[in-house]
């Protein structure tokens, strides 16, 4: 028979419903504002600032927003990025905790002393600019924005722990039946870690797409620029504004323009494709993190 939970367990278990009901609210609350601060007329938004709730309802700078180019470039851009960054991330560090997690290469524990060294001891501003900017020759184009965060050590490790985690009797047969590693790679491991790849590339993605560092250092000249950028240049300049909602053929003034409502409405547009992904690897996000971060 089941027994009854005690009165202190219960009083602890409402309070723990009640704090994190009292957190959600706090966290979801910002959001809830912004939203409706892009769906508001922006002389009612002037008038009576951002609450939670809309005298005036307007889907005016919504109408801005999708008819600007630099949006538009912006977005795909963006999608590029994340989508081509993410791929590229989760090949290169799957080689290179697969390098790590099989114990008959002997540079291994060079390889992990490199890649936990570079975790630690992180380049200053101006040798990182220097050696992307100069050797790399990363500036003015896309993949500017993909290669100099493509490995991330930390989730290197992770990806590693949960390789080593597998059975290795499955890896050790098929490398006695004449196997290659890169069959071993791509036809076990990475289906066997579904879970962990789901989990590094979701994080990798969120990364990607709120990645502005990159295109603030290194597009001068270049004729497009990430959505978060675009966002940030908006929040800090309205000439921005401006900009980002020209179209082709048209000439606008800056006094056409909603800005509060188009600030927060770009603001929107750009979180919700990323939140958008969270449901997809949810069933493998907790699995993901624990079975990495039990063996190391």
């Amino acid at each position: 028979m089941r027994e009854s939970k005690s009165l202190g367990d219960r009083l602890f278990s409402l309070g723990s419903y009640v704090y994190l009901t009292i957190f959600m609210i706090f966290c979801l609350f910002p959001f809830w504002i912004m939203i409706v601060a892009s769906f508001t007329k922006d002389i009612v938004l002037r008038e009576d600032g951002y609450l939670p709730w809309a005298r005036v309802w307007s889907i005016e700078a919504y109408k801005w927003v999708f008819k600007g180019s630099e949006i538009q470039t912006g977005y795909m851009v963006t999608i590029f990025v994340t989508v081509v960054g993410t791929l590229c991330s989760l090949f290169v560090m799957s080689g290179l905790a697969y390098l790590m997690a099989v114990k008959r290469f002997k540079g291994r524990n060079k390889v992990a002393f490199y890649i936990f060294f570079t975790m630690i001891f992180t380049p200053g501003l101006i040798p990182w600019f220097i050696t992307v900017r100069n050797l790399l020759q990363l500036h003015d184009n896309i993949w500017a924005l993909v290669f100099p965060m493509m490995v991330q050590p930390f989730w290197v490790f992770v990806l590693r722990n949960f390789f080593a985690a597998l059975p290795s009797e499955i890896l050790e047969s098929a490398y006695m039946d004449g196997a290659s590693d890169a069959t071993i790679l791509f036809k076990i491991v990475l289906p066997l870690s579904k879970p962990a790849l789901a989990t590094v590339g979701l994080f990798m993605a969120v990364a990607y797409w709120n990645e502005w560092f990159l295109g603030l250092m290194l597009l001068d000249f270049a004729s497009f620029s990430p959505l978060s950028l675009i966002v940030l240049k908006m929040v800090n300049n309205l000439q921005s504004i401006q900009d980002a909602m020209k179209y082709p053929g048209v000439n606008i003034n800056l006094g056409q323009i909603p800005t509060l409502g188009v600030r927060m409405a770009t603001a929107c547009i750009t979180i919700g494709p990323i939140i958008l992904a969270y449901p997809f690897v949810q069933r493998y996000f907790v699995k993901g993190l624990t079975m990495g971060a039990i063996k190391g």
